[in-house]
């Protein structure tokens, strides 16, 4: 007698399983709500909006943020993903960015800012930003840019903000030896479907040449080829990446 009575139903019942497994692993965005949240974009889309005052924002694929306009503050948080921020000048309110891990104040600046799982980043394009979390306080001018978590100072680097708002605008994600999970997290914004993995065992792995934002199927083909992992297509909706 086989041990599975039902043995064409072994491979859907196991991927089944293993979607509901990784779900729990490696989407940290689930059960959120980002659908309720003032302005979102799904992973094919970006999304530009002027706000009230005069700023330009935009979302990228895969973002989602809360607006608060009053008539002591102008906030934004960022709920999940990365956004482009162009301050208009004239409103006296103070304007605000908030993650988990810090809020940050730009002064007549343009900036990109994104929320990755365990830290935030931002780059100054233009103006001036003051960062603000855990009882600490800095200045970033034109073309640095900070990985910041709330908890140690982060590393100021230097960035050549055109070839950074190139690669926004061309949709392309730099390499510069990312560790492979950031980058795999980046890129599941974009997918189309699930794109799931194991964070903690591809850490370690890094990112040496640029990839297309708006083609994850090539990315994807590209890190294979690349780097010792896997990537296994279950479905059109599901791809999961492992390490050999």
């Amino acid at each position: 007698m086989n041990a599975f009575p039902y043995p064409r139903l072994a491979l859907p019942l196991a991927i089944l399983a293993l979607i509901g497994a990784s779900f729990l692993l490696a989407s940290p965005w689930m059960g959120q709500g980002f659908e309720l949240s003032d302005l979102s974009t799904d992973s094919q889309n970006r999304l530009t909006r002027q706000l009230e005052d005069g700023s330009l924002l935009t979302l990228d694929n895969g973002s989602a943020v809360d607006l608060t306009f009053d008539r002591a503050q102008r906030r934004i948080d960022l709920l999940k993903g990365q956004l482009l921020l162009e301050v208009a000048r004239g409103d006296t309110r103070p304007l605000f960015i908030v993650t988990p891990h810090g809020s940050l104040r730009p002064l007549d600046a343009k900036l990109i800012v994104e929320r990755l799982q365990d830290s935030s980043e931002v780059t100054v394009l233009e103006g001036r930003v003051e960062l603000t979390g855990n009882d600490r306080q800095r200045s970033l001018n034109r073309g640095q840019q900070l990985r910041f978590d709330g908890i140690t100072p982060g590393t100021l680097t230097q960035v050549d903000t055109g070839d950074t708002q190139a690669a926004w605008y061309l949709e392309r994600l730099p390499g510069d030896g990312q560790p492979l999970n950031e980058t795999l997290e980046r890129l599941a914004r974009h997918h189309r479907g699930l794109l799931l993995f194991d964070a903690s065992s591809l850490a370690d792995l890094k990112v040496a040449d640029d990839l297309a934002l708006d083609d994850t199927d090539q990315a994807l083909d590209d890190l294979q080829a690349a780097l010792p992992i896997k990537v296994a297509r279950y479905t059109d909706w599901l791809t999961v990446v492992r390490r050999k």
